[in-house]
C-alpha cells in the first residue's frame, strides 16, 4: 500500500542524536543515516520520543480543525456541529452518503500504519549486531514499549476497520501486494505484544514521565483486546492487575492546585465562594499528572506551553489543543442585547466559545436523567457544566440576568442552540495565559494549556465491567460501574440494569470528550444502532442508515496502490 511504503524515518531521524562506534570504519558521521542513527541506547529513546511526539499530533493538531476531533464524538452520538437554526446540522462525517474515500477512514488509517512503521524500526534495529546493549534487559526494555505503542494502533485498526493487514517488519522498499488479515489475527498479534510489554515495560515510580506509557498502559489495553478475543477471564485479570496496583486509584478528595478555588459564578455578580469538586479538580491546569498528585491519570499526553518543542505546532498559538473551542462553547460573546449590547468573553472559565459544536440530547439530558441524577451526580454539576448564560458586561442594562427571548436582539439565535448549548467546563483551562485578545480581554483563542488523558483508572473499570457483564457475572460488573458512580455521587445502578448500553452510557457521563467514541463504538459493534438513536443530524434528516457503518471503509486510495493483490472492501462500501 502506498501510505505504507512510503512513510519514512524523517522525523525519526530528526531528533536522533547522531552516534556511531569509532570502531566502524564506513559508518558516515557528518549527517545522519539509517546506518549511524540507531547505535545506541540513547538513539532508540530519542525514535521513541518521536512516536509519543506523533502520538501527541493526533490530539495537539497544528492546524485549526473540527475534524482533528471527530475520532472523540464529534458528529457521532455525543455531539453535533454548528447548530445554526433548528435541526440543522453542519455534518462531517455524512453518514447516509459515507464512502471509502472519506477523509476521517483514510487519516486513521494513515496515522495508525504511521505509527506502527516507527514502532517496527525501533523493534527490528534493536537486534542489530552492531548495537552494545548492557543487557538484555535493556534492550527488552525498549523493544518492549514499542511493541505496546505497536499493539496500542493496531489495536485502534483492528476496532475502526476489522481484519487489516498485518506489517511486522521495517519496510525497506516499495509492495504492493498486501492483504487482509482477520479481525480475531490482528487483536492475537495486539495480545503477544502486548504480553511482552507487559513483562518489561517499567512500573511507575517518581522518576518515571507522566507522557511515557507505563506498564499499566500496557495492561488496560490488553483488557479491551481481551474483551475482543472473548477471553474474559484474560480482561478482567488484565483490567485487574491495573485497579489491583496501589500505585493507581481514583481520585475522591479534592486536590491539585484548584481545590480551594473560589469563583463569583457565570453571572459574575455576587460574593466569591468555593467552586468546583474533585471532578472538577481532575482537569483543572496542573492536576492532571502524577507529579501533580494525580492517581488516577495511567497515561497523559503532555503540553509544556513556552517550551521548544513542548507544543504540537511551530508556535505555541497553533500548537494547543483547541478543546474550548470546538466542544459545547457557546457564542454568548456575539450575542447582542435588545439596546445592541454585546456580552463580555469571561477571563476565568469562560473560554473562547464560538458555538461549533454542543452536546446531542443524548448527552445534554438522557444520560443524567437516569435514575433521577440529573442534580445530583457531580459530573453534571454547575462546576462541570454550563448551562446557563448570562448578561455579563457591567455595561449592560441587563447585567447579571440569564439571556432570554425578552432581552435578545434577536431570539432566533436561542432557538439555533449554537449560542447556549452545555458548555463542558473539562474543555476550559482555568486561568487563561492571554496570548490574544477578544474585545480588550485576555483568551487563548479557544486552545488550551492542559495536558490531556489517553487513560485514566476511571475507564479501566468500566473495561472490566464489560468484560464481567460478557462473562455472565453482572454483580460484579455493577460493583465496578458503581465505583465510577460512587465517586461522582450518583445512584448506585444493580446487576440486574447492566447491559452494555448501560456500559456504554457510563463511559459517556465520565469519559465525555477524552475516550476515541468511533473506536468503541465500532469495536462492540454499536456505531450503525447509536447514530440511528442519538446523532443529532441524522434524527432530524430521517436517514437511514445501514449497518455497514459498524466498520469504517477501507480508504480507496490503499486499495488503488495496492496493484499485486487484493486488498478486500468491508461489505456494503463501494
Amino acid at each position: 500500500m502506498e501510505n505504507i511504503k512510503y512513510i519514512i524515518l524523517i522525523f525519526t531521524l530528526a531528533i536522533c542524536s547522531v552516534s556511531c562506534d569509532e570502531d566502524l570504519d564506513e559508518v558516515p558521521k557528518d549527517f545522519l543515516s539509517p546506518s549511524n542513527s540507531f547505535v545506541s541506547k540513547e538513539n532508540f529513546l530519542a525514535a521513541l520520543g518521536d512516536i509519543y511526539r506523533a502520538n501527541r499530533l493526533e490530539i495537539y493538531t497544528p492546524n485549526d480543525s473540527r475534524e482533528n476531533h471527530l475520532m472523540m464524538g464529534f458528529d457521532v452520538d455525543l455531539a453535533w456541529v454548528e447548530n445554526k437554526a433548528p435541526n440543522v446540522y453542519l455534518e462531517v462525517f455524512n453518514w447516509n452518503t459515507f464512502t471509502p474515500d472519506s477523509k476521517f477512514a483514510s487519516r486513521w488509517w494513515k496515522t495508525c500504519y504511521g505509527q506502527i512503521f516507527r514502532a517496527n524500526t525501533i523493534i527490528d534495529r534493536a537486534e542489530s549486531s552492531s548495537i552494545k546493549w548492557e543487557s538484555d534487559e535493556e534492550k527488552n526494555a525498549i523493544v518492549g514499549e514499542a511493541k505496546f505503542l505497536r499493539a496500542y494502533y493496531y489495536r485502534l485498526l483492528a476496532n475502526m476497520y476489522g481484519g487489516v493487514p498485518l506489517v511486522l517488519e521495517e519496510t525497506q522498499g516499495a509492495k504492493f501486494d498486501y492483504t487482509r488479515e482477520t479481525r480475531e489475527a490482528i487483536y492475537l498479534q495486539c495480545k503477544e505484544d502486548l504480553t511482552f510489554a507487559i513483562q518489561w515495560m517499567p512500573t511507575v515510580g517518581p522518576d518515571h514521565p507522566s507522557g511515557r506509557a507505563p506498564r499499566a498502559a500496557a495492561y488496560h489495553i490488553l483488557s479491551e483486546v481481551n474483551i475482543q478475543l472473548k477471553d474474559y477471564t484474560g480482561a478482567i485479570a488484565a483490567a485487574s492487575s491495573v485497579i489491583n496496583d496501589p500505585n493507581y486509584k481514583l481520585m475522591t478528595e479534592r486536590f491539585g492546585p484548584y481545590k480551594d478555588f473560589q469563583w463569583n459564578g457565570y453571572d459574575g455578580i455576587g460574593p466569591f465562594e468555593p467552586w468546583g469538586d474533585v471532578y472538577f479538580d481532575l482537569f483543572r491546569d496542573g492536576s492532571m499528572n502524577r507529579e501533580e498528585g494525580n492517581m488516577e491519570m495511567i497515561w497523559n499526553i503532555q503540553l509544556e506551553y513556552g517550551v521548544e518543542a513542548g507544543t504540537a505546532g511551530s508556535n505555541d498559538s497553533q500548537g494547543r489543543f483547541g478543546l474550548e473551542r470546538w466542544w459545547g462553547g457557546a457564542a454568548y460573546i456575539n450575542v447582542r442585547d435588545i439596546n445592541g449590547d454585546k456580552t463580555r468573553l469571561k477571563d476565568t472559565l469562560g473560554g473562547r466559545p464560538t458555538g461549533n459544536g454542543g452536546a446531542t440530547d443524548y448527552m445534554n439530558n438522557q444520560v443524567w436523567n437516569f435514575k433521577g441524577d440529573f442534580d445530583r451526580d457531580i459530573r453534571n454539576s454547575k462546576y462541570n457544566v454550563q448551562r446557563t448564560y448570562y448578561w455579563n458586561n457591567p455595561a449592560q442594562e441587563f447585567f447579571g440576568q440569564p439571556l432570554s427571548a425578552a432581552t435578545v436582539e434577536d431570539p432566533a439565535i436561542l432557538l439555533s442552540g449554537n449560542r447556549t448549548t452545555p458548555s463542558y467546563k473539562k474543555a476550559v483551562t482555568t486561568v487563561h495565559k492571554g496570548v490574544g485578545n477578544v474585545g480588550g480581554q485576555n483568551t487563548d483563542w479557544g486552545r488550551i494549556f492542559k495536558d490531556w488523558y489517553l487513560i485514566r483508572l476511571a475507564e479501566t473499570y468500566l473495561l472490566r465491567a464489560e468484560a464481567y457483564h460478557l462473562n455472565g457475572d453482572n454483580t460484579s460488573a455493577a460493583n465496578d460501574i458503581n465505583e465510577v458512580r460512587s465517586r461522582a455521587n450518583a445512584t448506585p445502578v444493580t446487576g440486574g440494569e447492566v447491559d452494555l448500553d448501560l456500559i456504554l452510557d457510563e463511559r459517556a457521563r465520565e469519559l465525555y470528550m477524552e475516550e476515541y467514541r468511533v473506536s468503541t463504538l465500532t469495536r462492540m459493534g454499536k456505531l450503525a444502532e447509536y447514530l440511528r438513536k442519538y446523532n443529532s443530524a441524522v434524527l432530524a434528516n430521517g436517514y437511514v442508515l445501514d449497518d455497514k457503518l459498524n466498520l469504517m471503509p477501507i480508504p480507496n486510495s490503499e486499495i488503488e496502490a495496492n496493484s499485486d493483490a487484493v486488498l478486500e472492501q468491508n461489505p456494503g462500501y463501494n
